[in-house]
């Protein structure tokens, strides 16, 4: 099973992020995935066509964050808490941020506690997270201390997942951490800026910047 995970590809009207998607069709037409997920801001030149041009070379697993154009990413992605299997492996996803809930891209505490509460009810163990929303990690983000990211930790802890796919922060081409309750945390910028993104294929996880391998770790 060849798993290409990206986050925050950024698809706008700009040179050269018009040209983003066209960018991850031929990471998809060189390393011919089983499925691509990504934890989203596609961005708002992202169109239908995109998403379907993705979808009829590999199975596409994606959550949507908060820059997008809603009115297709959301036919497109994953529902908030659903538990799908690729190729064995138990995923779910979590859309958006955390927030007040009053902008589309975000979910009040209290529903995301529900969204928690359905992935345990659907998965007694959890292979892959993927969400846009960060966790609180001061010591990859020390900037960071708010109420959203440490409900996002507190989610992280209640669902101990093997792997836990995310966006959002802007930090270099990736960041990696190990939770002492045994998650591994993994963010790519699969930006035009970056251009990185990782490879999960068997025990290993690849992260690369175009064709050049940066970082690896065991699954």
């Amino acid at each position: 099973m060849r798993i290409l995970f990206v986050s925050d590809v950024h698809k706008t009207y700009r040179a050269p992020e018009v040209n983003a998607v066209d960018w991850v069709l031929s990471l998809v037409d060189s390393l011919r995935p089983d499925a691509l997920i990504s934890a989203g801001d596609w961005d708002e030149g992202v169109t239908e066509g995109d998403f379907l041009r993705i979808a009829s070379r590999t199975r596409l697993v994606t959550v949507y964050g908060n820059h997008e154009n809603f009115v297709v990413v959301t036919k497109f992605a994953v529902g908030d808490g659903e538990v799908i299997d690729l190729g064995g492996l138990k995923v779910a996803g979590i859309n958006g941020l955390i927030g007040e809930g009053k902008k589309i891209y975000e979910m009040s505490p209290r529903r995301f506690r529900g969204v928690i509460k359905r992935i345990k009810r659907s998965a007694a163990r959890l292979d892959l997270l993927v969400a846009h929303q960060p966790p609180y990690l001061p010591e990859v983000y020390p900037w960071m201390e708010d109420e959203p990211s440490k409900l996002m930790l507190w989610a992280l802890q209640e669902l101990r997942p093997r792997l836990f796919l995310n966006g959002h922060m802007s930090a270099g081409c990736y960041s990696y951490y190990e939770f002492p309750f045994g998650t591994r945390y993994l963010r790519v910028d699969s930006s035009q800026r970056e251009r990185c993104y990782a490879v999960l294929e068997d025990d290993k996880i690849s992260v690369f910047r175009e064709w050049e391998e940066v970082f690896s770790f065991s699954f």
